[in-house]
């Protein structure tokens, strides 16, 4: 069997993943030799222009951001008049933008507030989701979030889940109001199979109800869930695929065990329609479609076929989760054979084993020893943990010149001028005042003037804390690096307490460790008269 390795790392000698560990990504950006490339978004609503937010203000200020931090500028994009609740794909600009990023024309892009993206925090985290597919960063120029460092993604993380929060609210007041109309007898959403909606109530499709019939009364009488699929995919009976109100049922791809499950615990056929809620399950009356007692006769059959399956000598599988087939991406299982007497264990494409239903097109299923693989996969991991050599001796020369680097001095220095330079123009703003208040200056000019300082300040203000959230940020590097050594350290002396046979589940302990340190393993369909190919992709850096 041929197996691919993922190419290390440059900083730390970590095989590439896509989760970024941590410390690779902050040695990436210490060590970037070339001004990074970025896109700037500015915009402002019709309102927000009427308040003296231009988007004249917002170039001006993302100007010196881009000369203050040495930036590289490939394209400005400038929504002007557009309302922040839209969303970006639907704005002139923001959609020629993400069609850029797309192209790779930049690495990040830079706002001078994240409400520039949005006023809407749906509209914040999808913008957000869109620029991370095309594995574009995106930093404020005034708040320390910056989605190519860990606390810049862990504040995206608050957002999200007060995103989800928010779908979540939505999502409690629709299914409110759909329970009172179910409760008065209204059906809304899909309608199940068998059953048609006249005048908002459910009523039989005696075509469709016979073959419920006939499918429950088989299992009732032994069969399976994969054999009643395979039987009438070849009888050619379109499957249930989805109704709505209204429309004609429109069939589904094909037959499988999880459609042929579905129908032996829709309650609605025996007579009893039920719908789940938070405040528990909504239950009314409907047209039965079988006979009494035979649904439950079914169910129990399927408790009992799952109680007495094989189960392969309760095999463990170390890499159970990680296993993906190549050619359609599912996630492959473990699985035994027997030949001669003699047990084989295995993992497999579930689209590839003859008693199962096809959910994808035909393709060559991988089928790989699980003894080889795992051992193959252990022991990379067990050689790493016992001799981190190169990453360790990385991980310390990143603390080291993250506590050296010259980066942090040079924030410092320009935070003290920019203080300097707002408690400038509060000093010119008492000048003026005290020159109006002496009656040497016109109140005219001196709005004109205090007018043109509060411009000045805010920008000066708003330099500033873009300065202090990049501190942070070093600080959160510094942070990191440390956390690096400590890291391996602690995974070494899980391996030592696993090899010593000092824990309570040796495989637990073992399989924990893999998940740590392993991204996934790709496993590749066989060519004729020749091995599966795998590809393993290893995380060899501390957990985001």
């Amino acid at each position: 069997m041929s197996t691919q390795r993922g190419a290390s790392f440059l900083a730390l000698g970590f095989p590439p993943t896509s989760a970024s560990p941590r410390v690779a990504c902050i040695v990436r950006n210490l060590m970037a030799e070339k001004p990074e490339r970025v896109a700037l978004y500015l915009r402002v609503s019709s309102e927000e222009q009427r308040e003296r937010e231009t988007i004249s203000l917002q170039r001006l200020f993302l100007q010196q951001y881009k000369d203050l931090y040495g930036l590289e500028v490939s394209a400005v994009y400038e929504d002007d008049g557009i309302s922040g609740t839209l969303p970006l794909k639907e704005r002139p600009e923001g959609a020629r933008m993400l069609r850029d990023a797309a192209e790779g024309l930049f690495s990040a892009v830079v706002v001078k507030r994240l409400d520039r993206l949005g006023r809407r925090l749906l509209v914040i985290v999808e913008a957000h989701d869109a620029l991370a597919k095309a594995e574009v960063a995106l930093k404020s120029a005034t708040e320390p979030i910056d989605t190519s460092s860990p606390s810049g993604r862990l504040i995206f993380q608050m957002l999200a889940s007060f995103a989800e929060y928010d779908r979540e609210s939505i999502k409690e007041r629709t299914q409110a109001g759909l329970h009172r109309a179910f409760r008065d007898g209204k059906h809304m959403g899909r309608v199940p199979y068998g059953y048609r909606v006249e005048e908002g109530i459910l009523v039989v499709v005696e075509e469709e109800a016979e073959v419920v019939r006939e499918i429950v009364r088989n299992i009732a009488e032994g069969s399976t869930l994969y054999r009643e699929a395979k039987r009438l995919n070849a009888l050619g009976l379109p499957s249930p695929g989805y109704r709505s109100v209204g429309e004609e049922r429109k069939p589904g791809r094909s037959w499988s065990a999880t459609t042929i499950a579905g129908i032996i615990h829709q309650g609605a056929y025996s007579g009893v329609h039920e719908v789940r809620a938070s405040s528990g399950p909504i239950e009314r009356e409907v047209p039965a479609i079988l006979p009494e007692g035979l649904q439950g006769k079914a169910r129990k059959r399927l408790e009992r076929n799952s109680r007495y399956r094989d189960r392969e000598g309760d095999r463990r599988y170390l890499l159970q989760g990680l296993v993906k087939c190549a050619e359609c991406g599912y996630g492959c299982i473990g699985h035994s054979a027997k030949a001669r007497g003699k047990r084989y264990h295995y993992y497999s494409c579930p689209q590839g084993r003859t008693e199962k239903v096809r959910q994808t097109e035909p393709h060559r299923a991988p089928f790989v020893n699980a003894e080889w693989l795992e051992g193959l996969v252990w022991d990379d991991v067990r050689r790493f943990l016992s001799d981190p050599g190169d990453a360790l001796r990385r991980a310390r020369e990143l603390e080291e010149s993250v506590v050296t680097e010259a980066s942090e001095d040079t924030l410092r220095d320009r935070r003290k001028e920019l203080a300097e330079g707002i408690s400038s123009v509060a000093r010119e703003r008492d000048r003026y005042v005290r020159l109006y208040a002496r009656g040497h200056l016109e109140e005219s000019s001196l709005e004109s003037y205090l007018e043109e300082l509060e411009e000045r300040g805010e920008r000066l203000r708003d330099l500033l804390a873009a300065v202090d959230s990049d501190l942070s940020s070093q600080e959160s590097a510094r942070k990191a690096a440390e956390s690096a050594e400590a890291w391996l350290d602690a995974l070494r002396g899980k391996l030592a307490l696993l090899e010593k046979e000092e824990v309570e589940d040796p495989f637990g302990a073992k399989r924990a460790l893999v998940n740590l340190l392993v991204e996934r393993v790709e496993v590749g369909g066989r060519e004729k008269n020749s091995a599966p190919s795998v590809s393993v992709e290893y995380r060899f850096a501390p957990p985001e």
